[in-house]
């Protein structure tokens, strides 16, 4: 699930007693958590939203999951989108063993046509700076949603590439949204 910031909620990020209890929720999540973390304005410290990945058993679970947030409960959250994830790499963020000294980006991929091409077909290039990569379908898991993938490159013009290049199959997807992205957890 993808939760875009309400506005003005700065001072509610800046909360540590919430962030504290935000914490120790996604705590409870830790053995199904596949990916987390905020996305970040263009200063990359101001935060615009937050990216969870969980492997939960039903649709109730995640709606349970959102409901019960703290960020979501303090009015953090503005609007979530919320889609079945098929993990195509097989593997959590906690397993990817790039470079920490580059940034990290997330990109989302939307159109009710196009399905994300197989992992072992895309470009070495960007195979290798993969965190993150899979399908969004609905959550009755029947239509194809597009496509979520995070990456670390150098800069933000190296994703601009990877998203232009047409072995990636970004170019299938009618929407495509590229944020600033980090790790989440502990600080």
């Amino acid at each position: 699930m993808y939760s875009r910031d309400a506005v003005d909620t700065a001072e509610l990020r800046d909360d540590q007693a919430l962030l504290e209890e935000h914490w120790s929720y996604m705590d409870r999540f830790a053995e199904s958590m596949i990916a987390r973390g905020p996305t970040l304005d263009i200063d990359r410290v101001t935060a615009t939203g937050s990216l969870h990945v969980l492997a939960l058993p039903s649709v109730v679970a995640a709606r349970d999951f959102i409901a019960l947030e703290p960020n979501n409960r303090a009015g953090v959250y503005g609007e979530h989108l919320v889609w079945r994830f098929e993990n195509l790499l097989g593997r959590s963020m906690w397993e990817f063993s790039g470079q920490a000294a580059e940034q990290r980006f997330l990109i989302i991929g939307r159109s009710h046509l196009g399905r994300p091409v197989p992992a072992e077909i895309l470009p070495p290039e960007l195979l290798e700076r993969l965190v993150l990569y899979g399908a969004l379908t609905t959550l009755d898991g029947a239509e194809p949603e597009g496509v979520a993938l995070a990456v670390q490159a150098p800069d933000r013009e190296a994703v601009g590439a990877f998203v232009d290049d047409e072995r990636t199959g970004l170019d299938a997807f009618s929407e495509v949204e590229v944020h600033n992205w980090e790790f989440g957890g502990r600080r």
